[in-house]
């Protein structure tokens, strides 16, 4: 199967600018180093930005949980790697051949560089390898070796067969608790140009858009009149939350199935992008034509003006406009608009709920406590009404629910 690929333009683009922008890394030992009584998570791109807020607040108000650390810190390795959501591409990219540069960061002082865990699925694979057995009892993790990783900010549960790795290994299994939910919605240009889209796109339209070859928007089933331009259908990395879940989708109208694998051909026309980035479609050969499944919360802190030009020094730029907007209207072939909703999880050890170290020196919470799971004692902080305040500036539903290891 071909398939075409656009590189991430990100989030370095202003409304007159069409230049590719490509993002060197500089020296990871330039950033903070966490020490070893510092909470360490690392995560995919979707869920990131509500964690960041959750933990250090947000720009117009709103302090988050390091606000009130005295001596330890939870830092969230971001996915990506930048403050503005871009990935990075090695030096010689262009827009039909990009190279991954495979960023790196320092996740404990004193370690060496690791590649940055970039999406939900390694960064559960990162926390099962983060693992040492003792010398005498290969199952049990030996107590002596720092973890370097606490826990995962994902969109996506653990598998089975993680849960399993992880009691294997002497962890008692996986603890998740869900903090927010989010939506996967379709979105397409609102700049210049518009778009030739609809008001309103159904899983049953874009089945067809996405496994049909050549696609006019005016062969769309319950689109009449529509343009004769051909579709030009986005998607971001098979490995992406946002992939699978809009793909769920459509194998559910497919053929009712729930595999995030197409149990479809997909067409020739699909192009892979970044997720969660606009100029996906704004940047595309026909940016009317675009259309690419996008997170919901991601594009209400565009909408926010919380990303701002990179290319002034500080104090930075003007804010950036996405130029792209989410479909919601009814569509013609008399089925429900498409959305799917997404959730926001964190994943730590089991067994980190019985340590005995509190997070704060002279307290009585340990930091899985402290954070995520109430296990019985007082309310975690993410299950507090002031950080659902914090998620919602983040774009996304605080919906708290501790899932436990089921």
């Amino acid at each position: 199967m071909r398939r075409k690929r656009v590189l991430l333009r990100g989030a370095v683009l202003g409304t007159a600018v069409a230049a590719v922008s490509i993002i060197g890394m500089g020296p990871a030992f330039a950033d903070y180093q966490p020490q070893p009584g510092d909470i360490v998570g690392v995560g995919g791109d979707t869920p990131q930005y509500a964690v960041d807020f959750a933990l250090n607040g947000y720009p117009h108000g709103g302090l988050g949980f390091n606000s009130s650390a005295t001596v330890n810190r939870v830092l969230n390795f971001d996915a990506t790697a930048d403050g503005n959501a871009r990935n990075a591409y090695a030096q010689g990219s262009t827009e039909a051949a990009p190279i991954p540069l495979n960023p790196t960061d320092v996740l404990r002082a004193n370690t060496y560089p690791v590649q940055r865990v970039q999406s939900s699925g390694t960064a559960i694979k990162a926390l099962l390898a983060d693992w040492q057995a003792t010398p005498t009892h290969p199952n049990q993790q030996n107590p002596a070796y720092q973890n370097q990783i606490n826990f995962v900010a994902s969109a996506s549960k653990p598998s089975a067969a993680q849960k399993t790795q992880a009691v294997n290994q002497g962890w008692g299994g996986l603890h998740t608790v869900q903090i927010a939910t989010d939506n996967i919605e379709i979105a397409v240009n609102s700049g210049t140009g518009g778009t030739n889209a609809p008001s309103g796109l159904s899983a049953q339209q874009l089945l067809t858009i996405y496994s049909t070859n050549t696609e006019k928007w005016s062969a769309v089933p319950g689109i009449s009149g529509g343009s004769t331009d051909v579709i030009i259908p986005e998607l971001p990395p098979a490995g992406s939350s946002v992939y699978k879940t809009f793909i769920k989708a459509l194998n559910k109208v497919y053929n009712n199935s729930t595999g995030t694998t197409p149990a479809f051909t997909l067409s020739n026309n699909v192009s892979t992008v970044e997720q969660n980035d606009p100029t996906a479609v704004t940047g595309a050969a026909r940016p009317k034509d675009a259309i690419v499944p996008f997170a919901a919360g991601r594009l209400t802190l565009w909408n926010n003006s919380f990303f701002h030009n990179p290319a002034t020094i500080f104090p930075g730029g003007s804010a950036l406009t996405a130029n792209v907007s989410l479909l919601t209207g009814t569509p013609g072939d008399s089925h429900a608009v498409y959305k799917s909703a997404i959730s926001d999880y964190i994943i730590f050890r089991q067994i980190d709920l019985s340590d005995a170290t509190p997070i704060e020196p002279g307290g009585t919470l340990n930091w899985a406590k402290a954070l995520f799971s109430d296990n019985g004692g007082p309310a975690p902080f993410f299950a507090k009404a002031s950080t659902q305040v914090l998620l919602a500036n983040a774009g996304v539903t605080g919906t708290y629910q501790d899932l436990g290891t089921t």
